[in-house]
């Protein structure tokens, strides 16, 4: 069996794990028992990290210890359509047109590939390698738990070869900082007229992806779509009334669905359905290119009881359209790198407050602070609280490191070219490792997957197998 296809094997058995970020507990059994079944030795930590240690093979005793390192969590995105439970249900893997995606759902090649990569070459007793520590964090994608927990002592090796970058023959030499903030508004409460009728408005159809590797292509939020139909809909009716609103999910996932449901008196129902079709036609527009399949549908029925008054609509949809969103800056020293960047992540009404979710990112720290300031002062103003979260610090690229040499070198002779160096936008567990252990020389890289964090995520095929290639060659240098 190729290396490539005995990866895609292991990615498969993988798939049928549920591993949704912060329920890592049945993913980290099965790699314990796995590499227990190998007849290697393994420790599993407080938070389930998961280490693997794997012998040199014959003649790399030398050699210098080498990490293999990936995320065994997953981001869990699905269509509406879909009624996929990522509790239970294993990953539909489809492989079409040299591509792998699953069904309606998130692949979970993110990093799932990078963590059958390290497996196959552990396992495969034809590839020679100094010794190795495979190293399987937890909960990346939602506050890097894993990493943070991490202890310096827990290691060995002060070589990591991260395994969750996205482009094959780019290698990823340095990411952003980054900080979450999560805020709650209070809402008011104000009992409907008789007759009243809600109309439901839903924004969908859009591409989403992720809010680092893809802030910078012109997609569309949501949230931010919504926000613009409501404030039409406080202008023309001021006496509109906030039922419910909800939208996004993941914090490092730009928002793909949104939904408003207002209160209007029975006369107005059919304007506000109205604004929110033209609203829809701006849309399609202004994203026919970036966001081509951009839909707001609505639906009108009757309601009684309670809903939160005109003025706490008006206010909500005031600091939706405030709340930053997109590229805030660019790098002036890497063409084409986003410096400093927000996402507007996910909005819920819960115990008759507004929740807001975001995510900022930036290289820079200070501007970090600064943007994640103005977040704060704008939820302050709408009479809100907001807690930010110390975050994570950027990874500073070193140049000139014998891991870079050596990846390059080994890259070229495989492939008679070479690779492409980066740094990006995206937050990697390298910089929290890197401030843990300031010697540990390290780099990412990984195969081709396109659209991360969305149910259009999918991975090229034939990429497994020459990052697969490469890496037994780069390991096969360090004798």
């Amino acid at each position: 069996m190729q290396l490539s296809e005995r990866i895609m094997q292991i990615f498969g058995e993988i798939a049928k794990v549920p591993r949704q970020s912060k329920h890592e507990e049945k993913i980290s059994a099965w790699l314990v028992e796995r590499a227990k079944a190998d007849g290697f030795a393994v420790d599993c930590d407080d938070v389930k990290n998961v280490i693997v240690h794997v012998p040199a093979t014959k003649g790399y005793e030398n050699g210098p210890i080498v990490i293999l390192q990936g995320h065994m969590d997953m981001v869990c995105e699905k269509t509406p359509s879909s009624g996929h439970n990522f509790q239970t249900d294993p990953i539909e893997i489809i492989v079409e047109d040299g591509w792998m995606h699953a069904n309606q759902t998130t692949l979970g090649a993110d990093d799932g590939l990078g963590v059958a990569t390290a497996l196959a070459m552990a396992e495969d007793d034809s590839i020679e390698h100094p010794e190795l520590e495979l190293l399987f964090t937890v909960d990346e994608e939602t506050g890097m738990t894993g990493a943070n927990a991490l202890r310096a002592e827990q290691l060995k090796g002060r070589i990591l070869l991260n395994l969750d970058s996205e482009d094959e023959g780019v290698f990823t030499v340095g990411s952003a900082g980054g900080r979450e903030t999560k805020s709650v508004v209070p809402l008011v409460k104000s009992p409907l007229a008789a007759g009243s009728r809600v109309v439901s408005i839903h924004v969908s159809g859009l591409l989403g992806g992720h809010s680092g590797c893809e802030i910078h292509c012109g997609r569309a939020s949501a949230i931010k779509l919504l926000a613009r139909i409501a404030d039409r809909i406080c202008a023309e009716t001021p006496d509109a009334k906030l039922v419910d609103i909800k939208g996004g999910s993941a914090h490092n996932a730009i928002p793909r669905d949104a939904q408003l449901d207002v209160a209007v008196q029975a006369k107005d129902a059919a304007r506000i359905v109205d604004i929110a079709s033209e609203m829809g036609v701006h849309f399609a527009s202004e994203f026919k290119k970036a966001d081509g399949g951009v839909k707001v549908e609505t639906h009108v029925k009757d309601i009684a009881g309670d809903a939160y008054d005109s003025k706490t609509l008006r206010n909500i949809v005031d600091l939706m359209l405030v709340y930053p969103h997109g590229v805030a800056a660019m790098s002036q020293d890497v063409a084409g790198l986003v410096e400093t960047s927000s996402n507007l992540a996910s909005v819920r009404i819960a115990d008759d407050k507004l929740h807001i979710l975001s995510s900022q990112r930036s290289s820079v720290p200070t501007k970090l602070n600064t943007l994640t300031a103005k977040i704060e002062a704008a939820v302050r103003l709408a009479g809100g609280e907001a807690h930010s979260d110390g975050g994570y610090p950027a990874w500073q690229p070193d140049m000139e490191s014998d891991v870079l040499k050596r990846c390059v070198d080994a890259y070229e002779n495989r492939f008679g070219h070479k690779p492409k160096i980066e740094i990006i936008h995206a937050g990697l567990e390298c910089s929290i490792i890197g401030s843990k252990m300031p010697d540990m020389q390290m780099i990412s890289f990984g195969a081709t997957v396109v659209s991360p964090h969305s149910p259009q995520e999918r991975a090229e095929v034939k990429t497994i197998g020459m990052v697969a290639d490469f890496l037994a060659d780069l390991l096969k240098s360090y004798k």
